[in-house]
């Protein structure tokens, strides 16, 4: 397995190919693969008792009366049939997000009746020792915003929202802690299981977005919203491999627009999180295209949702490959396999209620969690309050889906489902 240094990546990008290396996937999913699920979340679903929210989106329905259960960018199935999911800044940017609550919702899909029901356990994400070294929203940076939206008061209570950051991942370590991989920075969030920081941000060693508190005069070399999408752990619990969405400048200027960055980060139970400076190399099919989810298998194989930026009848490409790390063939490139066409799932019993072959064009899926060695969580995130997902006028709902796979996954069980909590 060939590794890029960060010092030396532009090196080996003029050593790579850019027209074929890393593409290794058939046209077509293979036979065997099929929707065994569906349950839906209706979008204007709100936590109870919560804040209102959407204040500085502009939306003539806004404010909106509670905190929306919706965004889904990670999914943590705990083995009792219930599962955490992860929203992520909420209404789409830094500046419309700050009254939206970074937060991680506990949900049980109802697969016989097709219905989610949220239920308690969930939590926000806050900083209450002031980890954070820059002026968060809720303590400093709303009170320094000048004109506020009419209603709005600023809370102080340094509770973490979308101005603050962008989370886009999640991982449980075997210690119970949470990790979130997340896209200002882009940088990774340590939490206990109640959502409180148990460390400052950790940055990525040369990369920053146009987003990054940290900028000051410096020159951005990732676009906004391209930061660490998805981020697996190791079976054992002691790596995490976050994965940026898009490609960093210097991988555009050396040809390498469809190369995606999966870093290698150490992780340890005193010092935290260590970026070691080495990262692979994943090929999309095409430089449009984003990453939607990873999550790993076992200790050298992962799956990945690589999706296009397009919904409803637009929509053509939303896929889940499988990945192996050890590039077998030496090209410099992690392997693919394609496991699933999420524009074409055979569905032989109507599950889906669409036929005998169920589509899922929606903008952003970017939730897969494996339920057992045939079977397969997805789910999207809605972005609300979008449409045009099932439709120009249909509001986007959260979908939960599970798919049967053509062959078993080689899945270490410690990946399995069990709930950190017990």
């Amino acid at each position: 397995m060939r590794r890029s240094t960060l010092a030396g990546a532009a090196a080996l990008a003029l050593t790579l190919t850019t027209a074929t290396a890393g593409v290794a996937a058939q046209a077509a999913a293979p036979d065997g693969v099929r929707l065994t699920g569906r349950a839906v979340l209706p979008a204007d679903t709100f936590v109870p008792g919560s804040e209102p929210s959407g204040f500085f989106t502009g939306n003539p329905a806004a404010p909106f009366p509670g905190q929306p259960v919706q965004g889904f960018s990670a999914v943590h199935a705990l083995g009792d049939g219930t599962y955490l999911v992860m929203s992520d800044n909420g209404f789409g940017n830094k500046a419309n997000s700050a009254d939206f609550l970074l937060a991680v919702h506990h949900i049980r899909p109802d697969l016989a009746t097709g219905e989610v029901e949220v239920l308690p356990g969930g939590f926000t994400l806050s900083d209450p020792d002031g980890l954070v070294p820059w002026t968060i929203w809720r303590d400093g940076g709303c009170a320094a915003a000048g004109e506020l939206p009419a209603g709005y008061t600023c809370p102080a209570d340094r509770r973490l929202t979308g101005w603050d950051f962008d989370i886009e991942s999640m991982q449980i370590a075997p210690d119970g802690t949470f990790w979130f991989g997340e896209e200002f920075g882009p940088y990774l969030l340590h939490t206990d299981a109640q959502g409180r920081l148990l460390d400052a941000p950790v940055p990525t060693p040369g990369v920053q977005s146009p987003s990054s508190p940290e900028l000051g005069d410096g020159v951005a070399n990732l676009p906004n919203s391209k930061g660490f999408e998805g981020m697996a752990i190791s079976p054992n619990g002691q790596r995490l491999y976050p994965m940026l969405e898009g490609a960093t400048a210097e991988d555009k200027a050396a040809g390498l627009g469809s190369d995606l960055r999966i870093y290698d980060v150490r992780l340890h139970p005193t010092r935290g999180a260590r970026f070691t400076g080495d990262f692979l190399r994943y090929r999309m099919e095409s430089p449009d295209h984003a990453l939607g989810d990873l999550i790993a298998v076992n200790a050298h194989e992962l799956l990945v949702i690589e999706r296009d930026s397009l919904d409803g009848a637009e929509a053509a490409f939303k896929r889940i490959y499988l990945v192996d790390l050890r590039d077998t063939d030496q090209d410099g490139y992690v392997e693919k396999e394609l496991l699933v066409d999420l524009m074409a799932v055979p569905d032989p019993g109507g599950v889906g209620g669409m036929g005998e072959t169920f589509t899922f064009p929606y903008f952003t899926i970017e939730d897969v969690e494996i339920l057992d060695e045939r079977t397969i969580a997805v789910l999207n995130d809605n972005n609300y309050p979008a449409t045009g997902g099932r439709g120009d006028d249909v509001m986007d709902v959260n979908e939960f889906l599970t798919i049967e796979l053509a062959e078993p996954l080689k899945v270490d069980h410690r990946l399995l489902p069990a709930d950190p909590r017990r």
